[in-house]
């Protein structure tokens, strides 16, 4: 009896943990498991931050940019902002700066903060936009220890390098993002960037290591990346600092613009008042002259036709005058605008 009571004990006891494993395999597939609705949503997001890549791309490149604004916009790719692009500043991307550069090699990659000065440096800026992400495809969504995606595109460099003038050929590239989610919305960022290949393509993504700045930015705060948070990511005060004093060196006033504004809008001031003085004294005379003329005549003729052409000029010259004077306002509306 004794041991038909310990056998069944056991047997239940065993019942009991499998069941519990059972319920804990079930529970983990379910937390891992993403609806249709987030997956989409995963997927239209990533294919936005690849059309972001090529919009900070064609940044870099334009020639009217200064070099304050374009190393702005290359920071805050990589480092938490609300342009933030890449997961962190541990990014890697295979080099393809180089035109010779077609597909994965040893040593291509590179960090992504020296990814992008390379490309600032070697790559000819130009007015229009010479980069073009085409025949993007985006994965579905799976999870490994998060959920991820990549985006499979053909990358069009039309412009030149400085380094090398072999011309660009079309390129296969893959990025890779990670998806996590911030209340109720998902987050996406990149990964990595990559030439496309088999093992590319198949790989499992990996969250690339951040460097000490960035990791100390991210501990001050609670991780955008991996927990749920509505707060905007905060500086350390030296970062606060620097930001800001990029910030006001990319909005400080354009003092010799603002100059050059204010001199040429005294000067057509100035001319205008001349023109409209000389139009004035030549009417004036021109007027005083016809009336001499009128007491001497019996029948005299009108002010118009005694008058020609110096009467057409005093009248021009005041219509020149007055055009010049109401441009002139226009330059010291500049002026004004380029000194806020």
């Amino acid at each position: 009896m004794n041991t038909r009571m310990k056998n069944f004990t056991g047997f239940k006891w065993r019942a009991a943990l499998l069941l519990a494993g059972m319920l804990g395999a079930t529970f983990q597939a379910n937390a891992q498991a993403l609806s249709r609705k987030d997956a989409d949503e995963i997927r239209v997001l990533a294919r936005e931050k690849v059309k972001g890549l090529n919009d900070l791309l064609n940044a870099i490149t334009n020639e009217d940019l200064s070099n304050y604004e374009r190393r702005y916009l290359m920071m805050n790719s990589y480092m938490p902002s609300n342009d933030q692009i890449f997961i962190n500043d541990g990014v890697i991307v295979e080099d393809d700066i180089d035109p010779k550069h077609k597909a994965s090699a040893p040593g291509l990659d590179t960090p992504i903060e020296k990814y992008l000065s390379n490309f600032d440096l070697f790559y000819v800026k130009s007015e229009t936009n010479t980069i073009e992400f085409t025949s993007l495809v985006v994965s579905d969504v799976k999870v490994d220890k998060y959920p991820f995606v990549k985006v499979f595109y053909t990358q069009h460099f039309k412009g030149k390098s400085n380094k090398d003038n072999t011309p660009y050929q079309p390129i296969a590239r893959v990025a890779e993002l990670r998806a996590d989610k911030s209340g109720n919305d998902w987050i996406v960022f990149l990964t990595r960037v990559a030439f496309n290949s088999t093992e590319n393509a198949k790989s499992v993504p990996v969250t690339p290591r951040p460097s000490a700045t960035y990791d100390s930015l991210q501990r001050k705060k609670e991780p955008v990346v991996s927990q749920a948070s509505d707060r905007k990511p905060v500086a350390t005060p030296a970062d606060a600092k620097e930001g800001e004093r990029v910030f006001k060196e990319l909005n400080k006033p354009n003092a010799a613009a603002a100059a050059n504004a204010r001199k040429w809008g005294a000067i057509k001031l100035g001319a205008g008042v001349a023109a409209l003085a000389f139009g004035a004294v030549t009417y004036s005379m021109l007027n005083k002259d016809y009336k001499d003329y009128k007491n001497r005549i019996d029948n005299p003729e009108g002010l118009t036709s005694y008058a020609k052409p110096g009467i057409y000029v005093s009248v021009g010259a005041a219509a020149v005058g007055l055009g010049v004077s109401l441009t002139s306002l226009f330059d010291f509306k500049r002026a004004r605008q380029l000194s806020q």
